[in-house]
Parts: C-alpha cells; structure tokens; sequence
C-alpha cells in the first residue's frame, strides 16, 4: 500500500512538473514576444483575419428570421420589394417623404408608390454605381424608369421593363428627384438593397441560370431580371454561403475597428470598444491615453463642439443631434451584442391604413422587418425598417441598420463640424456596408435564453427570477392590482431578452426615465437639453416641466437585459451606475406614473423591496455570466479549429474576457451557492492564460479543451435545464396575422426566438 501511494506521489510530481515546464515554455515565449515561433509551424505569410466575436450561425439566424418576414409581407425570389427615405447624408434636399419599391424579377413589371412628399413632378431612377459608392454621381449608369407625381402627399408610379434594356446594369440604389434633374444634380429619396436582400437572392437556385446573353434561352422558372441584383462579394458557392459570410464578418470587424473613413480618426470601434462589451463607461474611459481618438474634441479645437468632454469623461456621454443641428443630446453608448434580438420594432396592425399584403408605410408599416411584430400600439413607429439607436428611430433615411451606419459616421467622425460630404469624411462604399451591417449582426446571441426550461440551483437566483419572469401584478378579490409580490419584467423583456411577449419584437416605452429628480449629468450641466426620445414633435420633459423643452413622445428602444450585468451604466442617459439601482428606479414615481407603467391598458406599477432588488440582480448576474461562458466557449472552439497562431491568440484572447466576465458579475453580487462555480471559471482563466501562451497547436488544443471542461462543470453547478418542460402561455408561438404566412404548431417558441438547453450548453 505504501509503495502504491509512493508510486502515485511519483507520478502527480512528475505531472506536475511536466506542467511546470510547460508554463515556464509558455513564459519564455510571451517574454521573448514569441520570437521562437513567429515563423515555426501553422504560421501563414498573409494575415488571417479573425471574426472576432462574429458568429456565422448568428448571421444565418439573422437571415432566417429577415426570409420570414420579408416572404410574410409578400417579397419572394420573383418580387423583389425594397424601401426608399430621405437621408440626412445623401439626400440634396430633405423630405418627410418615403416610397415603396416592387419589382417582379420574372415579368418585369414595376409599381411604385410615394408618401408624404410636397406636391409636384419627381422621377424614378435605378442607379448602377461605378465606384462602389452610395451616393448616385455624374459617372455613374442610370436608367430613368418613369415620371410621376405627387398630389395630396400621394404619388404612383407603374411601369414595365424589357431585359434588353438592362443588360450588364446592376441595381445599387433606387433615388427619386426633381423632374428634369438626375439623382447626382439633386438626390431627394434613396434606398438599396441591403446584406439580407443579396444573401436571400443570392441563395435562389435560379441566379445559376439567368446570367447569360439575351440571347440565351431560359428555364421557364427562372427570373430573367435577376442579373440587376448586386451580387454578395465572393459569392462563388452559392449552395453553401458559410465561406461567404465568415469572410465579410471578419472583414466587416476590420472595418468597424480599424477604418476612419478619412475623418477625424474615429471609427466604430471607438465608443463600441471589442474589450469592453461594446460599450463605454467612465472607469474604462478613465483607462485610455489622451490621444485616443475618443477625445479628439479635447485635441482638434476644429471640433472643439463635438463632444462635451465633461459628459464623456465623468459620465461616458456622447454628443448627438437626434432632434436636429441646432439641439445637443447627450446619450450612452449601447452594447452591439445580440442586436438581431432587439432590432425588430413593433408593427401597429391597427393604423387607419396598415395592408401588410401591399407593405404600405408611414401610419401603415415598412417595420418589422425580422419577423412582423404585429400589434404593436404605435403608429409612428411603422415608419421605420429597423428599431435603430436608443429611442428606435436613430437611422436618417429608411430607418434601416445600413442608414444607421451612414448617419454615424457624418455624426462622429468629420474632420470639422461643417460635415462636408468628402472633405471631412468619406462615405462608405456598398460592399463596406454590407460587411459592416454583416458584423454587427453576426455578434452575441442569435436568440433568447428559454428561462422556463432553466431551475437555478441558487435559491435567491430562483427567488430573482420568479419576480422577473411576470407580466402582470395578480389582482385581490375586487379586481385591484396587488403590488410587492411581481417586478412585471416579462411583458417587455420576455426571457430576459429585448421582445414584447405580445408581439415578439423589441417595445419603445416611456418608463419616465427623463423625470427621475436627479440626473448626475444634469448637475454638471444644468442646460443640458432633456432627451424626448421618440420622434421630433414638441413635448415635455423631466419632473417640473411647465412648457414644452425636448423633441418627441418620451419613448426609448427596450434593452436587453442577459448583457446587462455586463454592460453598465444603465438607461439612455447613463442616470444610474449599479444594476440594483437600475432595478430599484422601477420602484420610483417617475416610473409609476409614467405611460409604462401601463402599458397596453394595464397596471404594471412595480414596488419591491430591498431584498426583492438582491434577488432581481442576483438572477440578472447569473444569467449574464451563463452568456459569458456560452461566448467564451464559442471563441475557444473557433480556436481550436485554427492554425494561425495570431488569429487564435486573438480568438482566445477573447475567449479569456469573456470568462473573466462571467467570474467578474458573479462576484459583484451576492455569489449564494455560485462560490464554487466562480472557483471552476478561475481554474478555467488559468488554462485559457496558457492556452494564449501555446507556441503550437496541439498544446493550445489541450489547453482550450482543459478550460472547457471547467467551464462546463461550473456552469452546470448554476442550473440545469429541462427541454421537455412546458411551454408557457406567455412563450407560445407568434401567430402572424400576414398574409402566406402559415404558422406549423411543430415550430414552437423555442424554434425562433429561443434557444435549446443543448445551444447554451445545459
């Protein structure tokens, strides 16, 4: 027995100094900047870039959802249906007008409707450009489809178009302008086919068939005008997108972290920063040198205006003109992560003249682009194709992800603050846009978390999410709301996600935000105008408010809640610092007698307690760190399929914060029973540090897979999860009241919007 118990000593003290001298390899090469192996094994001479926290699955996820939504409103591989707005970066003359686009790929036939425009003669023209650029110019192809015009804010237009005419012109951009001017001398409406058009045309079997002569015969069904459509950049499988979606997501994140677009330094990445959740916060802005291009306004006096450098720093405020040149609004930085999940606005079906057969717009929605969203409670909301920026109608043009990356750059980037047009910044060409728009999808989760499969195995986690997971206060015996018992989270935020639970897209409310009675910002700068939110009207704003002071109807974009813990300061305006006063500003008067509050007609007044408050974060915080480690895992598989040293280096890399991430928010709050699951993630931080350090493959392969396994067993002492349980009433599958659109009983919730246990790995 004791030569047996030496023997086992023998062997943990030669594996343990195996390991030793495994670290103190890894050591010696870090110090030494991996001099020993920047030319050894698996390394390429041209870089490999990396997706960074994009996921193809995520991007598909985003296609899917755009398929069924845009065949529910009547778009197919024969009709192609696109939108058109005023942009406030290309558009030459401003106009609350906006037009709707169909065009039948197969017969060629044309019908295009306006609305909103002043009264008077326009034409309508497709736009071939020939410089990649998205605003039409004197050189580019343009072919005038027809004149119409506008009389009581209405116009139409139908034609009929003949191949021979189109031959070797491709469809970058439609535009309206003044009769008798082309688009380059005098551009008023614009719109384009965005990534998700060329990725669902481009997956057609028909474009293999139709790119031939005129001559050419052709398959009966086959569209012959599929040749106008821009095809996806490298595109040469068309069977198999996978290759081509990686690609423009990992040339996307080089564009939103490295380009300037000629400006003032700037880029995405900026304010989304890759290494702080996609976001900002006074502590890691405390962290950046003064010359980082965040403060460029401290640096150029040129700029002296475009930002407050007070705000920025002390609150991580940044300067926008939402409401128009002559009105600063300051707002936080949202995270980019899952945006998929809440880019979907709600779809009033019930506006005077709302046809989701014919896709009308303003009162009668071009929204729900991601899946229809219908029964939402506000007209104006139909106006716009995605729910942009902090009160869903960031984006100048068609409301579209694509024009809010247009409007960012003319907003935070120029050179001066005359924002000329390519003096102080260069626009982005098509195919930048659509590797940008194809990152920014492609990032965090694709669906929400299915919290009714999940049971905590922390009591006071389960405790936070029975508060979280109600709709509605229960009633007494006379019908009254019984308050203390619910946080009514679910109604907006169902499965701690971004979507109504009614209409299963993400809710602009007014929770009274704006009236809370102090603004830390505010006392910094007592004039600071108050943020409306919602749309452009007069209205008024803040607790004592006696005249109208701010632009719009009080209404902000629903955040996500799983990223939360993650990605503080909280609310639009950075008002409060923890997640506990974030759940605590519910309980305020500002929030009980704001519309909000009753929402859909019904009491949703919220008035917890302070352990109620603990419970509520204690949930939020594990589920933020399950995320964590769903991501950390994601990026330590990618790593391991990798064998460019750099490209995995940066993946793991990645993977290491995420996991610090998760051990960060579990500790912040109260950790209950989650100790030893902390105690798992360090061990796996530990392997993931080595696995950064792995000089070669196999060795970075046996330390991810390490770190996995302590991932795993710590995420299984959080929770389990059960796939057979019930599906609630509240999760029950969307029905879309569209037309062709069949809903299939198989499809339940969980399809759609929801991951399965096995997807989050429990």
């Amino acid at each position: 027995m004791r030569r047996k118990n030496l023997t086992v000593a023998t062997k943990r003290i030669f594996k343990l100094s195996a390991t030793l001298a495994a670290v103190s390899t890894l050591a010696f090469a870090i110090n030494s900047n991996y001099a020993l192996f920047d030319d050894g094994i698996s390394q390429s001479n041209n870089t490999t870039y990396s997706t960074g926290h994009g996921d193809v699955n995520t991007l598909k996820a985003s296609l899917n959802n755009w398929r069924t939504g845009y065949e529910a409103k009547g778009g197919s591989s024969q009709i192609l249906k696109l939108t058109l707005g005023s942009s406030k970066v290309l558009s030459d003359t401003a106009s609350t007008g906006r037009g709707h686009f169909q065009f039948n790929l197969k017969t060629g036939d044309v019908a295009f409707q306006a609305k909103g425009m002043e009264a008077g003669q326009y034409e309508l023209w497709l736009v071939d450009s020939q410089n990649g650029s998205v605003k039409p110019k004197s050189g580019d192809n343009m072919i005038q489809l027809g004149r119409f015009e506008v009389a009581d804010g209405k116009g139409n237009l139908e034609t009929h178009l003949e191949r021979s005419q189109l031959m070797g012109f491709t469809m970058d951009s439609l535009a309206v302008s003044k009769a008798g001017q082309t688009p380059a001398e005098n551009l008023i409406l614009t719109g384009s086919p965005d990534l998700m058009h060329k990725l669902y045309y481009a997956d057609k079997p028909w474009l293999t068939t139709a790119m031939g002569s005129v001559g050419q015969s052709l398959p009966e069904n086959t569209a012959p005008f599929d040749f106008l459509l821009p095809k996806v950049a490298q595109a040469d499988t068309i069977s198999d997108l996978t290759p081509v979606l990686g690609a423009k997501i990992a040339r996307g994140r080089q564009i939103f972290h490295n380009e300037t677009f000629a400006g003032n330094g700037r880029t995405c990445g900026t304010c989304h920063r890759e290494d702080n959740n996609f976001t900002l916060d006074p502590n890691y802005i405390m962290t950046l040198p003064q010359s980082d291009p965040l403060f460029v306004a401290e640096n150029n006096n040129a700029l002296a205006e475009l930002e407050d450098p007070v705000l920025m720093r002390k609150h991580a405020l940044i300067k926008t003109n939402v409401d128009g040149p002559s009105v600063d609004i300051f707002r936080s930085v949202p995270h980019t992560l899952a945006m998929f999940t809440s880019i979907d606005h709600e779809v009033n079906d019930k506006a005077a003249d709302y046809n989701p057969a014919e896709d009308n717009f303003g009162e009668a929605g071009l929204g729900g682009e991601f899946g229809v969203g219908i029964g939402g409670e506000f007209s104006n909301d139909n106006q716009f194709a995605h729910s942009t920026g902090w009160s869903g109608d960031g984006a100048p043009g068609t409301g579209s992800l694509r024009d809010f990356t247009l409007g960012a750059i003319n907003q935070h980037m120029p050179k001066t603050m005359s924002r000329i047009t390519g003096t102080d910044f260069r626009l982005p060409t098509n195919e930048e846009l659509d590797d940008v728009e194809a990152y920014m999808l492609s990032l965090g989760r694709s669906k929400d978390y299915p919290l009714y499969q999940i049971t905590f195995k922390d009591p006071l986690v389960r405790a936070g999410q029975e508060l979280f997971d109600t709709k509605l206060n229960p009633v007494d015996g006379s019908g009254q709301p019984i308050e203390g018992e619910t946080a009514n989270c679910n109604g907006c935020h169902q499965n701690a996600g971004a979507r109504s639970s009614t209409t299963k897209a993400n809710p602009t409310r007014n929770t009274g935000v704006e009236n809370m009675k102090i603004h830390p910002a505010r006392l910094l700068k007592p004039d600071m105008a108050y943020d409306g939110g919602f749309g452009t009207d007069p209205a008024y704003c803040g607790p004592d408010a006696d005249s109208a002071n701010c632009f719009g109807d009080g209404r902000f974009s629903t955040a996500p809640l799983i990223e939360a813990a993650d990605t503080p300061p909280y609310f639009h305006n950075n008002a409060v610092s923890t997640l506990e006063e974030a759940i605590a500003a519910y309980n305020s008067d500002a929030f009980n007698t704001s519309p909000g509050s009753l929402s859909s007609g019904k009491s949703r007044r919220v008035k917890l307690d302070s352990t109620q408050i603990v419970a509520m974060a204690s949930f939020l915080r594990t589920i933020n760190a399950i995320e964590n480690v769903r991501m950390s895992n994601q990026l330590a598989n990618q790593a391991k399929q990798i064998s460019n040293n750099a490209t995995a280096r940066d993946l793991v890399s990645l993977a290491k914060e995420e996991n610090m991430d998760a051990i960060e928010v579990l500790k912040e709050g109260k950790l209950g029973n989650n100790w030893s699951a902390v105690q798992k993630l360090e061990k796996a931080d530990y392997f993931l540090r080595l696995a950064q350090l792995a000089p070669v493959k196999a060795l970075r392969t046996s330390m991810l897979t390490q770190a996995l396994n302590q991932q795993a067993a710590a995420r299984n002492m959080i929770a389990e999860c059960n796939s057979n349980a019930a599906i609630p009433d509240a999760n029950a599958p969307l029905v879309r009241k569209v037309p062709g659109y069949s809903a299939n009983p198989a499809n339940d919730a969980s399809d759609m919007f929801l991951y399965s246990c096995a997807e989050i790995g429990l």
